[in-house]
């Protein structure tokens, strides 16, 4: 499936902000490996003019990344996209490092504090600079991406901070997304320098063990760069020093050498088949899917200081192209990689349960990371966070997911005894939060918002709001249904949910959501809110007395009846 027709593919998304901002979220979502694409869309579009020629803007806490983004798509045929919306982003990076806020949109001014604050507390890793479109790349649009990567280093003036411009045009997002199950992006056939050694046969694949030098991983590093860890979790994440220990793996290569073999683990190739000569092997593609940290610190080492033929490598050779075990391989290659912590929960009790009960009502869920094209399918990364905020805790879901899931506490909060009708109930819910802030930035594009919707759009532009008001919703869920309703075990009775869409169960709770966002606007100050919310858990409980006060007098309950009735016991 070409990338364009995945778009496509995403019916509600492409109707609420159009094809153009859909096309451009799915290829962030791509980048970021993000399941949950109206999320992102709702959290990283820009909406209306005065947008400082930033399309898109979004921190991803998890991979300590911040990426922002022009977009351009067009029907007409054309050789290259245009250089000057290239060029657009070095405005953008100038005034996401250093413009005055006071002269940013309001809209803007909230996240690209928290990109500034992230970046002052050392907590951003990487920042990227997409130019996304819908033609074929070019050498002009390149060279304008150059200048913007180059001219944001220089004002960050932090080497430690790794800077990347890049086009995703048409050929390179179909690649990115044909890629996402293959894993393995680097296609070619590449000469493997030593022996195959110790071999190893299992069901699906080979395997051998063998030494490589230095030099092979240096040049194999400098001739594909990023594309080089397309089946890993994670890229390699530079050696500066902060990352103690990938310097640390740099300055072995350069000073000792003769002892990386024994000091280093090595690192571990996904191939599609190897080729075996008299002269050698050829690999048939090649991913590295553990070792990214080894390969990349060669990669960056100084060939000045070293020979780094001299540095030997311990290297396994994984042979494999069943893909429900190259899915297996990758994973458990990568365990020790934060950014997969909740793959171990991945098959836990509970989780089985839920994928079942989702199965009888005509759901998929997904236990496994990452993006998917499929609007319809839930999946675990996705539903934690709303769960976290519906039971209580919006303060701490407002946390990266890797946070949350190394917390047992807080995922036996969300999944312990959970069922999946309950568990539809709430994501459903975040999903309705999602289409009510799109459908407010639409209006605002437009300049058709009243004042109430804009202070309602106020409180939404806070990423950190939209836990909280699934929390206060969920505290008051008895007043807006009218009938005792036990709140952890609330959910949408089994013949609503079963044959129901996604969407269609989220356009249930929008009346609700409606509800609440004009009465909210009278009680909550948009600077205030987070910091309560942030010094105690208990201040939705305080909200709680004045919501229900006022839910009763403006029968809410029986303006809300037909939801009421669609709502039971999980």
């Amino acid at each position: 499936m070409a990338f364009s027709d995945a778009v496509q593919s995403q019916n509600q998304l492409v109707d609420e902000i159009g094809f153009d901002s859909a096309y451009l979220t799915m290829a962030i979502a791509v980048i970021l490996d993000e399941p949950d694409v109206n999320e992102l869309a709702s959290a990283g579009l820009t909406d209306g003019g005065g947008d400082r020629c930033i399309d898109f803007i979004y921190f991803d806490e998890d991979a300590r990344k911040i990426i922002f983004a022009q977009g351009y798509y067009t029907e007409k045929k054309s050789d290259s996209a245009p250089a000057k919306k290239a060029s657009d982003l070095n405005t953008a990076a100038a005034w996401i490092v250093s413009g005055n806020t006071a002269h940013v949109p309001e809209k803007l001014r909230d996240i690209i504090e928290t990109c500034r604050t992230a970046i002052e507390n050392k907590d951003v890793d990487s920042i990227d600079l997409a130019y996304v479109h819908n033609l074929p790349e070019s050498i002009n649009v390149s060279r304008e991406l150059q200048t913007a990567e180059e001219q944001l280093r220089k004002a960050l003036a932090d080497e430690s901070i790794i800077i990347r411009a890049y086009e995703l045009g048409k050929h390179r997002l179909d690649e990115l997304y044909a890629a996402r199950d293959s894993h393995i992006e680097v296609k070619d056939d590449v000469k493997f320098p030593g022996a195959m050694g110790v071999k190893q046969v299992g069901p699906t694949w080979k395997g051998s063990v063998s030494t490589v030098s230095g030099k092979w991983i240096f040049d194999l590093f400098h001739r594909y760069g990023d594309k080089l860890y397309s089946a890993n979790y994670r890229g390699f994440l530079g050696a500066s020093r902060r990352k103690r220990v990938n310097s640390g793996i740099r300055e072995s290569a350069e000073k000792a050498p003769s002892d990386f073999w024994a000091f280093n683990n090595g690192i571990t190739l996904l191939t599609l088949g190897v080729a075996e000569t008299r002269d050698g092997a050829t690999l048939k593609g090649v991913s590295v899917i553990n070792g990214a940290q080894t390969t990349g610190s060669i990669g960056s080492a100084d060939p000045a200081r070293t020979d780094l033929e001299n540095v030997k490598v311990l290297c396994r050779v994984i042979e494999c192209s069943d893909q429900n075990t190259i899915d297996q391989i990758v994973r458990f290659n990568n365990t020790q990689n934060v950014i997969t912590t909740w793959d171990q929960f991945s098959n836990d009790t509970d989780q089985k349960r839920i994928a079942a009960e989702f199965e009888e009502i005509g759901f998929s869920y997904t236990r496994k990371r990452g993006f998917v094209a499929d609007g319809e399918q839930i999946g675990i990364e996705q539903v934690l966070q709303p769960l976290i905020a519906y039971h209580g805790r919006p303060a701490d879901a407002v946390r990266g997911r890797n946070q949350l899931f190394t917390n047992k506490q807080l995922y036996d909060s969300a999944f312990s005894e959970k069922k999946a009708r309950h568990i539809l109930f709430v994501y459903t819910l975040a999903r309705a939060i999602d289409t009510k802030r799109l459908e407010l930035k639409k209006k605002s594009d437009e300049q058709k918002l009243i004042a109430v919707e804009d202070l309602q759009l106020k409180l939404l532009r806070n990423l950190n709001f939209k836990p909280f008001l699934i929390s206060v919703i969920a505290n008051s869920l008895e007043t807006i249904v009218g009938k005792p309703c036990d709140l952890i075990t609330a959910a949408f009775s089994p013949s609503a949910a079963k044959g129901a869409s996604v969407a269609a169960l989220a356009a249930r709770w929008l009346p609700v959501v409606e509800t609440f966002l004009p009465l909210l606007t009278s009680i909550v100050k948009v600077e205030e809110f987070f910091r309560n919310l942030s010094k105690d858990d208990g201040y939705t409980q305080s909200i709680k007395l004045q919501m229900d006060a006022m839910l009763a007098a403006t029968g809410a309950a029986e303006k809300n009846a037909s939801f009421a009735a669609l709502v039971s016991e999980g």
